[in-house]
């Protein structure tokens, strides 16, 4: 470089310096509490349209440095006071505030509902936010559970440290048609796409707010998002510095499973070494005993039944396992007959419910616009998980990895999601294992199990009477069960821990299953401000799954069962959206969305709403939303030979080979008949060999295509003398191609990993309901602010659902007609002394899954806690319990029964005043 270049380049770098210093201004000054004029901590100040900004200190003093002359706007916020702004007219300005406490009624800015900043009362759809103040107002031990006090928010328990969520039916334990987002990112498991709750949700310490739209969310945040989007945002290490604990110890209890201890510890460190840069480092641990699913009385395939049938010949009974698949006998006296199964208690290595959760992250600003954000994210644990069968989630974890630009106006993001099943098992396969290795059902001579019962039964036995259901279950089950005491055998949990242990795949004799997959995500947002006519958003997206389960639950090995080849599914999309507000009264949106992915077609997705503001605080909003959903990993690619039956993936190039789909299996409810009149099929050719074959329905089962949906909605938000904020909303929805499992029978043989599928096999293959189906509902949100610092809270939701369907193809709407939430509250009772109470109640409902159907009673549950705090410690004790006084309940036909829990909390903040 020329001595000339190096002159120009060095003066240009002074210049640029004395600019900068020339146009420093200093802001410095005092905050403080208008109600008592003590000073306030943590009150975060930033230049308005930029991110510069710092906080106030323990003592409420602040001092910023800003790289622009004046004027310029100031904002001071603080949870729970009015915002102020503060012109800044002058360099190196002394500016002491003064701020007032207020309610937030009706005040609340949400994100989600249109990507774009807007107040919650001219949001075009229903959108529910939780807030920092409620987080911390929750009555339950985690955040996550007072959900289910939620407008239109449904919450099912498959184990104590797994929430589902749920909203407009349809519910599940892995809820796919649902998606959970934690600072922009995606929480689903990328091998079966269902988000995982509170695992990878959000600490209490961390958490700043959370914000979720019920309904089809398609149009904005892509296919998932077909019932609905909960977005949580975790605070800046900028805007909330320091030090922070917290100590949760208590006690679960229950009928069930009886008394346990509770434990629950966090901390959370957050730090601005500069204007520039900060970091925040976050770690919690939860450890209790899970609840206890201990029904070994009901029968799955009759649970309405009140008679013991636990020695009937064809028991399936509702938490054992093992006992899944029928085993036709060929004789009529006798017909079908199951294995005896084993205790969900007995199977279990530990009923431990465990958490671990941890993240990292680091921030650097750019400029006074943008900011740079890298983190890293961990969640795992121990728990129980229910699909079409019942999974012990050992060591299961979920690590993310992400890279974020963003300014005021957009952002681009990319993460990396990664799963490991650990050491996790199946609870169906577990049983069934064990049971065969103690007798297996049929030998090869024709021996075994089922013969021994059969001869049993019939009184060749010697010492047992023919016609004893009871005594020749006894005889089957004497290398296993002690027919004299009924004891378990000898070395029958050294046989359980074994096969526990192995995997599917490796040795055949395992109920373990593997995971090793990953979700890379890249994804760019961006707000053209300087459009001055209206107000327009562009966004999209590319995704790509990378799926190995080292063939136990996807079907990698299809021919070679020691050559697995991994799955990859490459989606992407991309949106708009236009808004316009005519004459300060009248808000027009419209958004569209395309979506393609690797197996399926592409789609638009449009939505429309008007929100018309009659005043300030009196807003009516109508909208026509669609819905798209692609299938799920598990309905493309799954192949899963359950005792049950054979799930299977429905994309041609995974399920053709099997030759089920396009009218080459029976529907399930004709080939029971047919056999229980004697019908027999050749395994191999699949022709009928006995009995009447006129009975035979063919099931004419088409390859899985994407859902859809139509919804409309009219709904009202406002605030009535300033103290009644009333949320009104009806939607109907009609629903298209909606993906669902059926039960069939295969007509012919067919071949996996060299082994021949006979003829007869039950096979579960996803495919699309051919009926529409429709849901529609009214939900009623009230809040009522009383005098002296009191509010009243409360909620009705009701949802219907109709539709024409098949006794073999299951909708599962799974959603109660009526459902209503209502509580009083007060942070500040008196000085320091808060208290929360909600109770909630839902109708008794129809559940249908593959894994039982069954109606669950109606409940309520009554939640509640008292705070109080200790400034000279800088700490707040929470003493609460939820379900108080109740019984023990269900929320899901199988899931464990839920108890009480009570607790202690303190929690430590540095800031805290």
């Amino acid at each position: 470089m020329n001595k000339f270049y190096l002159k120009t380049l060095m003066s240009l770098l002074l210049l640029a310096g004395s600019a900068k210093l020339l146009a420093q201004t200093v802001i410095s000054g005092t905050v403080t509490d208008g109600s008592n004029q003590e000073t306030l901590a943590g009150v975060n100040i930033v230049v308005k349209g930029k991110v510069q900004g710092t906080i106030t200190s323990t003592d409420g003093k602040y001092s910023l440095k800003v790289n622009q002359s004046p004027p310029f706007l100031l904002t001071f916020s603080f949870i729970g006071f009015h915002t102020e702004e503060k012109q800044i007219t002058e360099a190196n300005t002394t500016l002491d505030l003064i701020m007032n406490e207020e309610s937030l009624l009706g005040q609340e800015i949400v994100v989600s509902a249109s990507r774009v900043e807007e107040n919650i009362l001219k949001s075009p759809v229903t959108i529910e936010k939780m807030d920092i103040i409620a987080i911390k107002q929750a009555a339950t031990p985690d955040f996550f559970d007072a959900l289910a006090n939620m407008k239109g928010v449904q919450v099912n328990n498959g184990s104590l440290n797994f929430t589902a969520v749920n909203t407009r039916g349809f519910a599940t334990i892995a809820n796919t048609r649902f998606v959970q987002w934690v600072d922009g990112m995606d929480t689903q498991a990328p091998l079966l796409n269902f988000p995982t709750g509170s695992i990878m949700g959000l600490g209490e310490l961390d958490a700043e707010s959370l914000e979720l739209i019920p309904g089809a969310a398609s149009a904005l945040y892509g296919p998932n998002a077909f019932n609905g989007i909960m977005i949580m945002k975790s605070k800046s290490p900028f805007e909330y510095q320091g030090l922070s604990a917290q100590v949760k110890q208590g006690v679960t209890n229950s009928n069930a499973g009886g008394s346990n201890p509770y434990g629950m510890y966090s901390i959370r460190y957050a730090k601005a070494i500069s204007d520039k840069l900060a970091f925040k480092v976050n770690f919690s641990y939860m450890k209790a005993t899970d609840w206890t699913a201990n029904d070994y009385k009901t029968d799955r395939n009759n649970p309405s039944s009140t008679t013991d049938l636990s020695k009937t010949p064809n028991f399936d009974g509702l938490n054992l396992y093992g006992d899944e698949t029928p085993i036709p006998t060929g004789v009529p006296s006798i017909g079908t007959i199951r294995r005896t199964g084993l205790q969900e208690a007995t199977l279990l290595d530990n009923r431990d419910a465990k958490t671990i959760k941890g993240d990292v992250a680091v921030h650097y600003r750019i400029s006074d616009k943008v900011e740079l954000i890298g983190a890293y994210r961990y969640g795992g644990g121990s728990s129980l998980y229910q699909g079409q069968s019942k999974y012990a989630l050992r060591d299961f974890s979920q690590q993310f990895t992400k890279l974020e630009l963003k300014g005021g106006n957009f952002f681009v993001r990319g993460y990396l999601s990664a799963t490991n099943a650990g050491k996790s098992y199946n609870m169906d396969a577990l049983g069934a294992l064990v049971n065969e290795s103690f007798n297996p059902t049929q030998r090869a001579d024709g021996s075994g199990w089922a013969q021994d019962y059969v001869l049993a039964s019939q009184g060749y036995i010697p010492g047992f009477a023919a016609g004893n259901p009871a005594a020749a279950r006894a005889f089957a089950d004497r290398f296993m069960i002690n027919p004299s005491t009924g004891a378990y055998a000898t070395g029958l949990q050294d046989t359980i821990n074994k096969i526990r242990k192995q995997f599917f795949q490796k040795k055949p004799s395992g109920a373990s299953f593997y995971d090793n997959s990953k979700l890379w995500h890249g994804e760019f947002y961006y707000n053209f401000k300087q459009i001055k006519w209206a107000e327009v958003i562009v966004g999209g997206n590319f995704r790509q799954y990378s799926l190995f389960s080292n063939a136990t639950i996807f079907d990698e090995a299809p021919v070679d069962a020691s050559n697995p080849k991994r799955i990859f599914i490459n989606t992407f999309g991309g949106y708009t959206q236009i808004s316009k507000t005519i004459a300060e009264k009248l808000k027009l949106t419209g958004s569209i969305r395309y979506d393609k992915m690797d197996n399926f077609d592409g789609h638009f997705t449009p939505r429309f709403s008007i929100v018309y503001s009659a005043s300030q605080n009196h807003n009516f909003r109508a909208s026509f939303q669609t819905g798209f959903r692609l299938p799920d990993s598990q309905a493309q690619y799954i192949y899963f030979n359950n005792p049950t039956g054979i799930l299977l993936g429905g994309v041609p190039s995974n399920a053709s080979r099997y030759g089920i789909y396009n009218g080459g299996a029976y529907t399930q409810s004709s080939y029971n008949t047919f056999v229980s009149q004697g019908g027999v099929l050749d395994p191999t050719t699949g022709a009928v060999t006995a009995g009447n074959a006129s009975l035979l329905q063919t099931a004419n089962v088409s390859y899985v295509k994407p859902e859809q949906l139509w919804s409309y909605e009219v709904g009202y938000k406002g605030v009535i003398a300033t103290k009644l904020l009333v949320d009104l909303n009806y939607y109907y929805s009609s629903y298209n191609n909606f993906l669902g499992e059926q039960y069939v029978v295969s007509k012919a043989a067919t071949i996996h990993q060299g082994t021949q599928i006979n003829a007869g096999s039950l096979w579960y293959p996803y495919t699309n309901s051919p009926y529409t189906l429709t849901s529609q509902g009214v939900g009623l949100g009230l809040t009522y602010n009383l005098p002296r610092n009191f509010v009243l809270l409360g909620n009705y939701n009701y949802t219907t659902f109709s539709g024409q369907t098949s006794s073999d193809f299951q909708a599962n709407f799974n959603t109660p007609q009526n459902r209503y939430s209502f509580g009083v509250g007060n942070r500040k009772l008196v000085k320091n002394l808060g208290f929360n109470v909600n109770f909630r109640y839902q109708d008794s409902f129809l559940w249908e899954s593959s894994y039982g159907v069954a109606t669950i009673p109606s409940y309520g549950v009554l939640d509640a806690q008292v705070t109080y705090k200790v400034t000279a410690m800088k700490s707040v004790f929470k003493l609460g319990g939820t379900n108080l006084g109740g019984n023990d309940y269900r929320t899901n036909f199988g899931s464990p029964f839920v108890g009480q829990m009570y607790y202690l909390s303190i929690t430590f903040d540095e800031f805290l005043k």
